[in-house]
């Protein structure tokens, strides 16, 4: 059976040289690193289970001790003193490894003594655990590669719906855009062992066997990616920080503008929402439809007498009068999508025709596709352009105001920045500067997750939907221009992003 030190309080050596007038109090570490010198190849690295102790001895006597010290290690673990090479020796006992590094010096000499051996495993991943939280409760949530660690809570953890960060590896940075989770383990049970190294190789090993990558490596600290998901890890003795970024797919936008909109309708009279999604067999609208809902509204904003009918289509699969049902159920959706968004209910129509005038053959599933659809028809109007105002800019979902003023004469000052503009330069502007800010409330609090970054991208996605071209970006700040705002005034503005907070700013040129 090999020898093992793990559940040793001291060991069975005798380490004190017979001059020796003090030693330390026996430290033991369940699993360490010792950087173990080899003449040629430098520094290399094991680890496992460690013993360390200092000594002192008698400060009169001048002999070298080095010889003499080494000769009591060799005979107390059993080898051949020979074996010594600069303080280093490496033995094997019982088919076990084990590494020496041995110190002397005129008045002390000290040991670390490394048995070679696996990582206490403390981590699991994924787990289905819930979180386990050291003092108080983070509302997170779930991702994959969140493990669960025995021994230890999660001490603080911040949850942002996007963010951009910088992560370096390949030997530069890179810019990643994405959910992000920020988060500190500390432990929770009481004993004074390091867990730098147990943490590191285990989470490690972990995401290996489920096929991650790691991206940049050492001993307590490393980088990975994940399907779609990039982290930055690092360990601590008695802590570990996880960042994790889920990266944001590129979706290629198929939105029609307000004016595309307006072309068609005044075209054909009539004109597919694109970008209208539904969950399947269902009316309930889903979070994407955003956008498509925000074009159909901001058309009919910017024309104060255009009056819309909804119309819902199916494909012809099922039972017709199921289809006529949900049809009309999804035109209704949208109906109440837009009112929500400030449209006055008289103005809009909604009606079902289930799978009554298909576009494309309902024999294949691109065919369907096209079928179940949105169309706006129009009724009457849209020769009455509206001019726009500050209150056109939709503030994002739970957002409160906070804050609602005009000044009548002041400066205001936009920055252009490529890629938006061929060269960066500022420009002091007065006129009529109309503000507001917004707070994005969850429940009682400030959304805080809600983070500058991402209310910049939301804006950065829906200016276009309001005539507005961006024409710088800088920081956490978003510049933007209204040629003509519909009575020939050309209008400037700017977003500035918080986290949980922005506000919205117009400035109308004299």
């Amino acid at each position: 059976m090999p020898f093992l030190l793990w559940a040793l309080e001291s060991l069975p050596y005798n380490f004190s040289y017979p001059n020796t007038t003090e030693a330390s109090k026996l430290k033991h570490e369940s699993y360490d690193k010792l950087d173990f010198y080899i003449k040629g190849k430098g520094y290399i690295k094991h680890y496992g289970e460690i013993y360390s102790q200092n000594f002192k001895h008698n400060t009169k006597l001048k002999d070298d001790y080095t010889k003499p010290i080494e000769a009591l290690f060799a005979k107390e673990l059993g080898f051949d003193v020979a074996i010594f090479k600069r303080g280093y020796a490496t033995y094997t006992k019982e088919d076990a490894t084990y590494y020496l590094k041995l110190e002397t010096y005129a008045h002390s000499y000290r040991y670390k003594l490394l048995h070679v051996s696996d990582y206490p495993h403390i981590i699991t991943l994924p787990t289905t655990q819930e979180y386990r939280f050291k003092k108080r409760k983070f509302d997170i949530p779930k991702h994959s590669l969140i493990p669960d660690v025995k021994g230890f809570a999660i001490s603080r953890a911040k949850y942002f719906d996007y963010d951009e960060q910088k992560i370096y590896y390949d030997r530069k940075p890179h810019l990643l855009k994405g959910n992000l989770w920020q988060l500190e383990f500390y432990k929770i049970v009481k004993n004074s062992n390091s867990y730098r190294y147990i943490l590191a190789h285990d989470y490690k090993q972990k995401l290996l066997d489920m096929g991650a990558k790691i991206l940049k490596d050492s001993d307590s600290d490393f980088v990975f990616s994940y399907e779609g998901a990039v982290g930055v890890f690092s360990s601590y003795k008695s802590s570990m920080t996880l960042k994790i970024i889920q990266q944001e797919q590129f979706k290629q936008s198929l939105i029609l503008t307000p004016d595309s909109i307006k072309a068609e309708l005044d075209k054909t009279g009539k004109v597919t929402l694109k970008g209208i999604y539904f969950d399947f067999d269902k009316a309930t609208l889903k979070s994407k439809s955003k956008k498509a809902i925000l074009s159909a509204v901001a058309l009919m904003q910017g024309y104060s007498d255009l009056k819309l009918g909804i119309h819902g289509y199916t494909d012809s699969k099922g039972d017709n009068n199921y289809n006529l049902k949900l049809s009309l159920n999804r035109a209704k959706a949208v109906y109440e999508a837009m009112t929500q968004e400030g449209i006055s209910p008289d103005r809009l129509l909604f009606k079902g025709h289930g799978e009554e005038e298909p576009i494309a053959s309902n024999d294949t599933d691109e065919g369907r596709a096209k079928n179940r659809r949105v169309e706006l028809h129009k009724i009457s109007g849209g020769d009455k352009k509206s001019i726009i105002t500050i209150d056109f800019i939709k503030p994002i979902e739970n957002s409160i105001i906070s804050y609602k003023k005009t000044y009548q004469d002041e400066t205001f000052n936009i920055a252009y920045t490529p890629p938006y503009s061929e060269k960066k330069s500022q420009k002091e502007l007065r006129g009529v500067h109309k503000v507001i800010e917004y707070k994005i409330m969850k429940g009682d609090k400030i959304d805080k997750s809600f983070s500058r970054k991402a209310i910049i991208k939301n804006y950065e996605n829906i200016l276009e939907l309001y005539n507005a071209k961006i024409i710088g970006k800088y920081s956490d700040t978003l510049f933007f221009k209204i040629k003509d705002r519909g009575d020939g005034k050309s209008v400037y503005g700017k977003i500035d992003g918080y986290s949980g907070t922005y506000s919205i700013h117009f400035l109308i040129q004299k």
